[in-house]
């Protein structure tokens, strides 16, 4: 769900503002707003702030982070971090910068030539493995290639589709030495011509400028291996490559000394300053007067008291929080902040798909987690793949821990995992029909039905569509709270009417198929004709093809059944060739490949269309999005620091 947040003002003395700053950065609470731009002048006279240091810290920052690219990384050493941390927290901002500079001073220029020296070797091996190739090209042509005083030997690869270039250079260089030239050509392969041109030397800048000047792929010699025969250049490239990568290995050894000695403290530097620059980077929203300093922002309602207690604990009466009295135009504005149980966030992770909401929206992320898993349990249904899909998902959130995106995407499947479980007890599935076929367990028989997906098809049919009546219709109630919310006559006059309407077209459709009497007819009428002129009026004549959309998004629930159908269905398969091998060993294999196939088009497919039926036929009912993030002033926390995902108000007065 979303936080209520306060809009607040901190005001203070003047030569308080950047302790007051630091002990905010380290709070975390704060989403900042321009004070300058937002307070009028009349009211009182703002200044922006001006932090000379900032280019200061950026510049250390980036030659800190340019040293450790050049360095190779080695492992962490979370002790050695952790004193280095601590001796550096006890720094001011300047005396950090320093001690950077310092380290700068001595790597910097080493860094950077060693560098620059791998880098122009790692260059020339490049070359000479790419020379190496056109050796390999043009040696079958070596006895056409005269040496002769006074003449130079020019080799053209040309494409065998471009052959007709030929002539036109034979008809250039005839011009350009009046007839004073060789030039034969030979075939490499099927698809290359080499053209072997010996012409007087004192044509050469005429002949290469017209050659660049047709595009045409040139190999010159170089001046070492003019009249060399092939084995020789062969062999003087083999050693200027062993040359190169023996400099190499030098320069790797240099430069990992280097990383040995100094790259804990240089990660941990850097760190450091990451934090610094981005706080000072956010001075520009901060106003001065002559004699104090106000900072703006939101800030969630649970953490307002305890900022203002760290505060007064800090500053005393010298610096105070003021709640601001807000419109509904300044509440449009307000940043939203997710603030979920811990089943819940996981499913954060979908609803970066869309826009966040609007600050008065209802957070549709606890409405994901009860129906996506729902959803996923009952297209996959089975047991077996429930319990693989689950030791699967804890693999990976243990083997990725450190990495947020693959820890929530595991998270979902560990969640989505036991509905699956759940129905495979339910429809009597354990890799399809083998817990049937083994005994071990049977489809429940439930309200007269027995919960076999292959023979229960209807059953199943009218169940994913019941879901999806009950899914949209959730969607228009929460609309039609939006609506409220909002004070949006249109919108709650829209979804008013279609709500009616779905629940008129339900009624109707259950008449038909025999469970309710004819006498439901009379609110069907009565129900359809009152919401007919309140969609005209929400959402005018196209709101009436709406109606038509909306019954469509509620079939498209018939996924449900469809896609678990198809899984059962391939499970089965999976079993039955298992079964029909001679050789037990290459049934098992069989099935066993035909099993792991569906487990990961379980994982996939499903997935992907209960994303789907949330971002489509369910948030379309009430969904605008286009709010604004909560992004609190803060400082980035390393593992090896204090963990915990939210916000730590209760901070002690920054040294």
């Amino acid at each position: 769900m979303l936080q209520a947040m306060k809009r607040i003002q901190v005001v203070g003395p003047k030569d308080e503002l950047g302790r007051a700053v630091d002990l905010l950065y380290r709070a975390g609470t704060i989403h900042l707003e321009n004070a300058p731009e937002l307070i009028s002048r009349g009211e009182i006279c703002l200044d922006r702030v001006r932090q000379e240091e900032a280019g200061a810290v950026a510049e250390a920052l980036g030659k800190t982070s340019a040293i450790l690219s050049t360095l190779p990384p080695i492992d962490d050493d979370p002790d050695r971090q952790a004193q280095l941390r601590a001796s550096l927290e006890k720094k001011t901002h300047a005396e950090l910068v320093a001690r950077a500079r310092e380290i700068i001073h001595t790597l910097e220029t080493t860094t950077r030539e060693l560098a620059a020296k791998k880098s122009e070797l790692t260059l020339s091996i490049t070359a000479l493995n790419r020379y190496e190739k056109v050796l390999d090209i043009i040696q079958p042509v070596e006895k056409e290639l005269p040496v002769l005083e006074g003449f130079e030997v020019t080799i053209l690869l040309i494409q065998e589709e471009h052959r007709d270039v030929l002539a036109l250079i034979k008809k250039e260089l005839d011009t350009i030495t009046g007839d004073r030239f060789e030039m034969t050509a030979t075939t490499v392969d099927a698809d290359t011509l080499a053209a072997i041109m010996v012409f007087p030397k004192r044509y050469s800048e005429e002949i290469h400028s017209f050659i660049y000047s047709v595009n045409v792929n040139e190999v010159r010699l170089p001046k070492e291996y003019s009249g060399r025969p092939f084995y020789e250049m062969y062999t003087l490239l083999e050693e200027s490559r062993m040359r190169a990568k023996d400099e190499i290995a030098r320069i790797d050894a240099d430069l990992l000394a280097l990383s040995t000695t100094w790259y804990q403290e240089l990660v941990v530097i850097r760190k450091h300053l990451g934090n610094i620059h981005g706080e000072l980077g956010a001075y520009r929203n901060f106003g001065l007067s002559e004699y104090t300093f106000v900072i703006m922002g939101w800030i969630p309602k649970k953490y307002l008291r305890k900022t203002e207690r760290a505060l007064h604990d800090a500053f005393g009466d010298r610096v105070i929080v003021c709640e601001l009295p807000t419109t509904e135009k300044d509440m449009e504005d307000a940043p939203v902040f997710y603030d979920n149980p811990f089943w819940v966030r996981p499913f954060e992770v979908i609803m970066q798909l869309v826009s966040p909401p609007r600050y008065r929206e209802i957070d549709p992320s606890p409405v994901l987690a009860i129906f996506f898993p729902l959803f996923f349990g009952i297209m996959v249904g089975d047991i077996g793949y429930g319990l693989v899909i689950l030791a699967f998902a804890l693999f990976i959130r243990h083997r990725f821990a450190a990495i947020a995106f693959a820890k929530s995407l595991a998270d979902i499947l560990i969640i989505s995992s036991i509905p699956t479980i759940v129905f495979g007890y339910l429809f009597g599935e354990f890799f399809g029909d083998l817990g049937e076929v083994m005994g071990w367990l049977h489809p429940v028989h439930f309200l007269g039905i027995t919960w076999n997906r292959v023979e229960a098809m209807i059953p199943m049919l009218i169940l994913a569509i019941a879901i999806g009546v009950i899914h949209v219709v959730l969607g228009l109630v929460i609309g039609i709270r939006n609506a409220v919310i909002t004070k949006s006559r249109k919108h709650l006059y829209e979804k008013c009417g279609m709500l009616m309407m779905i629940i008129a077209i339900v009624i109707l459709m259950a008449m038909l198929g025999g469970v309710l009497a004819d006498v439901a007819i009379y609110p069907v009428v009565a129900l359809m004709l009152i919401a007919l002129p309140l969609i005209l009026l929400g959402a005018g004549v196209f709101g009436t093809i709406e109606v038509m959309g909306t019954v469509g998004n509620i079939l498209s629930y018939a996924r449900l059944m469809a896609i678990g159908m198809a899984s059962v269905i391939l499970a089965m398969v999976a079993n039955e060739l298992g079964g029909a091998f001679e050789f037990a060993i290459i049934g098992i294999i069989v099935a066993v490949l035909l099993h792991a196939l569906n487990i990961v088009l379980a994982m996939f497919s499903p997935s992907i269309h209960s994303m789907r039926l949330h971002i489509v036929e369910f948030f379309s009912k009430f969904y605008e999005g286009g709010g604004m993030k909560y992004q609190p002033f803060a400082r980035a926390v390393t593992e090896g620091e204090q963990k915990g995902t939210g916000p730590d108000p209760g901070v002690q007065e920054p040294s």
